[in-house]
């Protein structure tokens, strides 16, 4: 014959430990309606109200730093294209006239063409009047597609006829793609 255990239960005990639970209960309940879920600490009272939010004013605006002055373009091509010989580059872009790059090329040096890794970058590029009259101050935008070999500032910017041109005052463009070399600002 199977081995059974049989619990007999003492219903008085079952009541006092039932009823005990249903007081416990109650006590948090009544807890709770009186103070809420997120009662405050014992300390302060339980009706405080919260200090006001103090009313900030936003920061100033500060504007963008300007882009890095140490720079110089020359444009090689001073015609209203892009370059005279499209063969390709150092960056092997064919038809640099046509979109996506509408002329507004530039070959870069070692800084900017990172042994071909600038190859497709874009950079924002301007000049200003206090370096040339027919500056507009206008940022554009060119493409690095190819590289330069010459030393003539620490990043340099050889723009082709129609970059050049595009940030000279309306009218002036001509007159701004024969300056030479002039220093403007860029970021990328």
């Amino acid at each position: 014959m199977p081995n059974t255990v049989r619990h007999f239960t003492n219903s008085a005990s079952s009541l006092a430990v039932s009823s005990f639970s249903v007081a416990v209960v109650t006590a948090l309940l009544f807890c709770l309606a009186a103070h809420g879920c997120c009662a405050p600490p014992l300390s302060s009272p339980p009706c405080a109200t919260p200090p006001p939010t103090p009313v900030t004013t936003p920061p100033p605006y500060v504007a963008p730093s300007p882009p890095a002055p140490d720079s110089r373009a020359n444009a090689t091509n001073a015609d209203t294209g892009g370059w005279l010989d499209d063969n390709g580059g150092a960056c092997g872009f064919k038809n640099v006239n046509l979109p996506p790059f509408s002329a507004m090329t530039s070959c870069g040096n070692q800084p900017l063409f990172k042994d071909g890794k600038g190859c497709g970058s874009c950079y924002q590029i301007r000049c200003v009047a206090q370096n040339h009259p027919a500056c507009s101050g206008v940022p554009e935008t060119v493409i690095i597609t190819d590289m330069n070999y010459y030393p003539v500032s620490r990043y340099h910017f050889d723009l082709s006829g129609t970059a050049f041109g595009a940030m000279a005052l309306p009218g002036l463009n001509d007159q701004l793609r024969h300056a030479g070399i002039i220093d403007m600002q860029f970021k990328r």
